[in-house]
């Protein structure tokens, strides 16, 4: 999320630059006019769909063909939007094609620095065994942001990396982070007890190091927490998890606002929507199922049937899969377009239901995975939402290894609660619906 945000951030700087020609030669007064205001968010929000802002490496020939791509949807948008504008065609253009060589020079420049040693983050690992290990995949997988200045040894953790690779002891652990220029130590000790020398980490943070231990340095990593390593006083200690009444009451305006306008806007849709089930299949049009809510309260969820009526008369509930013959050939469709999670707005109205959390599962399934999943019951922390963090992240959960997978995310933005994780989501749900990703 920190690199997306500096490249939005940067691709807004890079807005108003481009946007400088047009106002001045704008009359009278030189004042911006209302579609100046709007090419802010029609880029940045072009730019995000035509994914320029993933934090992948890509060669400079397809990160300029995304770049191309969304200046030429902001062109097509601006225009539909301010077409009776006098002038707007060049003016327009040569603004998108500035924003465009701008976009593309400093975001190359950022990828460039970031990839450079000189800017990565020195990791120092305290540990030596399987758990230090790990750590050392997460710094391969970080793409040159960080990397491994090597393992700090205890007196009994167990050595399983490579002896060339260990720096040192944990009594030079102060000395070794001046040398190494460490911007973090990552506490990975299968053994801790006895191996920790307290002053000497809090030295090290008095120095400006940054103390994680491995959950926490997975967590920022990869976006998700690793339920099998954690334990309750990491979730106690956690700066996260305090979902204040504040932030509920912030959610429940927001959500109103949102499955309003939603509903609103889709209303036209529902009859056509209705009629097509009816003409492609038997039974009714609305599905009513069980899900587990808030607090781990039931409640009864709304969609439309992408199902064959009475699809589990014989089976019992059972995980939905890929090509799934339950699902009707219309279902398949609103599935994959979310078209039948529609009706869940005015789930999210009644109040049992937030647009943004973790996804509502069946009590059955519920029962089954908090058995041999730890922390699974935390996700009933909020409200289930239509769409969230796990669901944009990861592909539709159809076995008991996938909703473990998923509870990582779900934990992961519980966690994370913030404004800007929400809009993240909202964008990212925008991007899944459009090109119909992850539906079963």
């Amino acid at each position: 999320m920190r690199n997306l945000a500096i490249l939005a951030g940067g691709d807004v700087l890079v807005a108003f630059i481009s946007l400088i020609p047009s106002i001045l030669s704008t009359f009278p007064g030189k004042v911006p006019l209302l579609w100046h205001y709007c090419f802010f968010p029609v880029v940045l929000f072009s730019s995000f769909l035509c994914e320029v802002y993933t934090t992948d490496k890509l060669i400079f020939k397809i990160k300029l063909i995304r770049s191309a791509l969304g200046a030429a949807l902001s062109f097509a948008v601006l225009l539909l939007l301010f077409s009776s504008l006098r002038g707007i065609y060049v003016e327009l253009f040569l603004s998108l094609l500035f924003f465009l060589i701008l976009q593309n020079s400093w975001q190359i420049l950022y990828q460039k620095s970031t990839n450079s040693l000189f800017f990565a983050e020195n990791i120092l690992v305290l540990g030596t065994g399987a758990m230090a290990e790990k750590v050392e995949k997460l710094i391969a997988s970080s793409k040159g942001r960080r990397t491994l200045a090597g393992y700090v040894k205890t007196a009994s953790d167990p050595v399983t990396v490579p002896t060339t690779s260990i720096v040192g002891t944990i009594d030079d652990i102060v000395e070794l982070s001046k040398r190494y220029n460490a911007h973090a130590i990552v506490i990975a000790l299968t053994e801790r007890r006895g191996n920790l020398i307290i002053e000497k980490l809090v030295t090290c943070k008095l120095m400006g190091v940054r103390i994680m231990d491995y959950p926490s340095f997975f967590e920022v990593t990869t976006g998700k927490i690793p339920v099998e390593e954690i334990n309750p006083s990491w979730l106690i200690q956690s700066s996260g998890f305090l979902i204040t009444p504040f932030i509920r009451l912030m959610k429940r305006i927001v959500d109103v606002l949102f499955a309003s306008t939603l509903l609103l806007f889709t209303l036209p849709l529902l009859p056509v929507i209705a009629c097509g089930i009816k003409l492609t299949s038997k039974g009714p049009v609305f599905y009513l199922q069980k899900r587990v809510g808030v607090n781990g309260t039931p409640f009864t969820i709304f969609k439309f049937r992408s199902m064959a009526d009475n699809a589990e008369k014989d089976t019992g509930a059972s995980w939905a899969r890929q090509n799934d013959p339950r699902v009707t050939p219309i279902g398949a469709f609103m599935r994959k377009t979310r078209i039948d999670e529609l009706p869940q707005l005015v789930n999210v109205l009644k109040g049992d239901m937030s647009f943004i959390g973790p996804r509502p599962e069946r009590p059955e399934f519920v029962e089954e995975i908090s058995r041999v999943t730890p922390y699974y019951l935390e996700r009933h922390a909020v409200k289930p939402g239509i769409t969230g963090w796990a669901q944009v992240m990861y592909p539709y959960g159809s076995s008991l290894g996938d909703s473990v997978e998923k509870l990582r995310y779900d934990l992961y933005y519980i966690n994370n609660l913030s404004f800007f994780l929400e809009i993240l989501i909202v964008l990212e749900t925008i991007k899944v619906v459009l090109f119909r990703r992850g539906g079963r």
